[in-house]
């Protein structure tokens, strides 16, 4: 193990059970490094964020994605890798959709086992308008907000345990291109409660955190997404990833 890589938790219990969090500095509480492992070992914090068009969430309509997102300080340090899986279905209330995650946390380290995790997000637009163009596919840009739950479990024989709930604020727009593609690009800015637990200890508190994404999709069907986070806190490192969507029912028209 490097010495950027090893003795990044606030005290001993947490470095042999996670084996990950930010670089330990004198404005870290153990609460606020105890918040940043239950957001990162959580879907709402290992998985970089997915750019929808705003206009996008179709009664009915399901989307199916795979993602992965990865992390790591310093050239020095070992890269820690995130995979999940997706599916969201438009709810038809309140111009809503619901999605589901499963994941799994690859955290590298001599002694570190892997984590599994799901989570749940109820995201609803608040504000959605359409800008007029000539060949009647309008330029769309949206405000909603999207609710955030997940839990994570360690593999190892430590048992411990972590969650996280999260409030976030996507600000999207989407921008139609030719044979029915489009490019559509998203920020995210929010709060986020994580916490984490084992045998002899807890910690947690509120962080907050930010997300942005782009993507391009082909033909209304599949999309290409790329997309960066960050949980704030201080030594925290900046999560990359990417995703593959694919819509497994056709959206509605857009709205005008």
């Amino acid at each position: 193990m490097t010495t950027t890589f090893k003795c990044r938790l606030a005290f001993a219990a947490l470095v042999i059970s996670f084996g990950v969090g930010p670089r330990e500095t004198a404005a870290q509480s153990v609460n606020q490094i105890g918040a940043w492992d239950g957001l990162v070992l959580s879907p709402v914090g290992a998985l970089t964020p997915v750019a929808r068009d705003p206009g996008d969430l179709a009664p009915g309509g399901n989307e199916l994605s795979l993602r992965y997102s990865r992390w790591s300080y310093d050239p020095d340090d070992a890269v820690h890798d995130d995979l999940g899986v997706t599916w969201s279905h438009g709810l038809g209330i309140a111009r809503a959709q619901l999605s589901l995650t499963g994941a799994y946390e690859l955290v590298e380290c001599p002694t570190c086992s892997a984590w599994v995790s799901g989570g749940l997000d109820v995201q609803s637009t608040l504000w959605d308008h359409g800008f007029a163009r000539t060949d009647r596919r309008p330029i769309r840009m949206g405000i909603g907000v999207r609710v955030s739950l997940g839990g994570a479990k360690y593999l190892g024989p430590e048992g411990s345990t972590a969650g996280s709930a999260a409030v976030t604020v996507p600000i999207d727009i989407g921008l139609p291109l030719l044979r029915a593609s489009s490019l559509c690009a998203s920020i995210a800015p929010g709060f986020g409660y994580g916490h984490v637990t084992g045998s002899d200890f807890a910690a947690g508190e509120f962080l907050p955190m930010i997300g942005a994404a782009v993507s391009w999709t082909v033909a209304s069907r599949v999309g290409v997404n790329v997309g960066v986070q960050r949980i704030v806190i201080a030594g925290g490192p900046t999560q990359v990833g990417a995703a593959l969507s694919w819509k497994l029912r056709a959206a509605g028209p857009a709205r005008p």
